[in-house]
């Protein structure tokens, strides 16, 4: 329902050419129900480049994401980062009588499900930009951002791939339960903590839902890591974490899934474990 979106609805900026030494850009997007869509795009240096759109969870925002993408990028695979609409800098709306201000604190699980359309609008943005590959776009989401990404390549079989840390049955309204069996297309990664419980028995579920409704599984499509930390933040607490995912990607790109790895071991980190939203 969502692949009306037209690239011409796109606002663009700072869309120069890169420059020696310039990392990252800033881009600023509009969806097709007319909200503010800001993004960070970590560009590589070479054609038919694979991509990641990268999905945040709620009270978080695209910076959730600069380390991590950062490795992305180093590897050979361009990013953007986005903020979900009333997070960050995606905080505006046009509407008939001028632009309006988005309070999240007043979203509705109906204002959730719509951050689908902010998926859409950065996976146009993707596919139009001359340097990438638009059958090689892999979605990461974390917490309701997984949530949002399994959602979204459920109806988008142009996704490559999918890595899902800590999703749920349902977060904010938004489940996952119901559609997991419709993205069988494109290989999924699930990356879960022992004792971080709703995601962990999360996870479990819907693994045992592929199987149920005879999807064909993969080997090493969870992989249970130790300890309690949730989405985003296992990247910095789990041993490898990210350049697993880094070596999981380039194959799903090329050949499918890789093998099954076992799994990663939690190691002291800065950052405290997140509860489960």
């Amino acid at each position: 329902m969502f692949r009306n979106a037209l690239v011409a609805l796109l606002t663009v900026l700072a869309a120069q050419p890169l420059v020696s030494g310039q990392t990252t850009r800033t881009v600023h997007l509009r969806t097709t129900d007319n909200v503010g869509i800001a993004g960070t795009y970590y560009p590589v240096r070479h054609t038919l480049a694979p991509a990641v759109l990268l999905v945040h969870s709620v009270e978080r925002d695209r910076n959730t994401w600069a380390s991590f993408a950062a490795v992305l990028q180093k590897n050979g695979l361009a990013a953007l980062a986005i903020d979900l609409r009333g997070f960050g800098e995606s905080t505006r709306k046009q509407t008939a009588d001028g632009p309006v201000t988005l309070d999240v604190r007043t979203f509705t699980g109906g204002d959730y499900r719509d951050m689908l359309l902010d998926v859409e609008t950065a996976v146009d943005w993707l596919q139009a930009q001359p340097e990438i590959d638009g059958k090689h776009i892999a979605l990461i989401g974390e917490s309701f951002g997984a949530n949002i990404a399994l959602r979204y390549a459920a109806i988008n079989e142009d996704i490559a791939a999918i890595v899902a840390l800590s999703p749920g049955i349902t977060y904010r309204g938004v489940r996952t339960d119901d559609i997991i069996s419709q993205v069988s297309h494109a290989p999924l990664r699930i990356f879960v903590s022992q004792y971080d419980p709703f995601a962990f028995e999360s996870s479990k579920r819907l693994v045992e839902i592929l199987k149920e409704t005879g999807v064909p599984t993969a080997t090493n499509e969870l992989t249970i890591c130790t300890g309690n930390l949730h989405g985003s933040n296992m990247l910095l607490g789990v041993r490898n974490l990210p350049q697993i995912i880094v070596t999981w990607l380039k194959d799903a790109f090329t050949q499918g899934p890789a093998p099954s790895a076992p799994p990663a071991a939690v190691v002291p980190s800065d950052t405290a474990p997140v509860p489960a939203k």
